[in-house]
């Protein structure tokens, strides 16, 4: 998983804790976590973060997120940090865990817990995020755009909706909104959840790769975790939470409705805030595009609705 916050202006703050190299700032190189562990990975004291970005699982994918549109920064005096989401690789300890740590001590920039990674543990590792951001970041990162380790998010324009918001203070959970959706009964399909686990339509949810939420939003949804039992598919157990606290799943159309396909021309995705399926090559050919030729473009989408601000 992969991160992305929005720090405020520049005050004083004991800011988000401490790891590798300051960046929160940072987090602790290489610690593992149990999931009812009180220890944790912790940013480092410094400037607070406007908005957090956070994600992945592939070593080559987070080094395309890293060098392309989740480099931290400060734009227009925002500062932008990422963290990727980590469990431990399938099969247990082996070659990948040298590597990883080795990431973790360069970067700076990986939370990772001592459950294995698989479909089924995503939702733990969402619940643990809110938890560890609850603990260590609360007080700093004013916004979170929590996405899959393929999607490129366009910063600049995250920042400039979030800048427009009328009421900085009301929860902010968006996206693009799933409603009326039925879990899937195909018993062979891995999203399938039998009608004894749950039945009738899921709550309005987010999917399609990424969504962004305030800092009030993540502190609503932890507490009525204590009350959602975990579920299978995570994106859905979300909206469940999101529901219990009465938190209101609103659209926006810059979270494309389509996947990105290399076939179209850049300029079809221009004007977007996320897009899903991109290969790591898909990264850095389509930031190449846009910091040289992307204003070239038209406006492609819609602004936000006032409904989104």
């Amino acid at each position: 998983d992969a991160v992305l916050a929005r720090p405020r202006r520049r005050t004083a703050s004991k800011g988000c804790g401490s790891i590798a190299k300051p960046r929160c700032h940072a987090l602790r190189a290489g610690v593992r976590t149990s999931p009812n562990s009180g220890e944790t990975l912790r940013f480092s004291s410094g400037r607070r973060v406007d908005a957090l970005l956070v994600r992945a699982l592939h070593l080559d994918r987070r080094e395309a997120i890293r060098n392309t549109w989740a480099k931290e920064q400060l734009l227009e005096g925002r500062a932008v940090r990422r963290v990727f989401l980590l469990g431990l690789p399938e099969g247990g300890p082996g070659p990948l865990d040298a590597l990883v740590r080795d990431e973790s001590r360069r970067h700076g920039d990986i939370l990772q817990w001592a459950f294995q990674e698989s479909f089924f543990n995503v939702t733990l590792k969402e619940l643990l995020f809110w938890r560890w951001f609850q603990a260590e970041c609360s007080g700093s990162a004013l916004y979170v755009l929590k996405g899959d380790d393929d999607v490129f998010v366009d910063v600049r324009r995250v920042l400039g909706f979030l800048g427009r918001r009328r009421d900085p203070g009301e929860p902010l959970y968006v996206g693009r909104v799933f409603i009326h959706t039925y879990p899937v009964r195909t018993w062979w399909n891995k999203y399938y959840i039998p009608p004894s686990l749950f039945s009738g339509a899921y709550p309005p949810y987010m999917g399609g790769g990424g969504y962004l939420m305030s800092r009030e939003t993540v502190h609503l949804l932890l507490g009525a975790s204590a009350a959602v039992p975990l579920f299978p598919i995570d994106d859905a157990y979300v909206g469940m939470c999101a529901k219990l606290a009465n938190v209101s799943a609103r659209h926006h159309p810059g979270f494309m409705p389509f996947e990105f396909a290399s076939s179209r021309h850049p300029c079809a995705y221009w004007g977007a805030l996320v897009l899903h399926r991109l290969k790591p090559d898909e990264q850095y050919l389509l930031w190449a595009f846009y910091r040289t030729r992307g204003r070239t473009c038209p406006e492609a989408l819609p602004g936000p609705s006032s409904a989104d601000a």
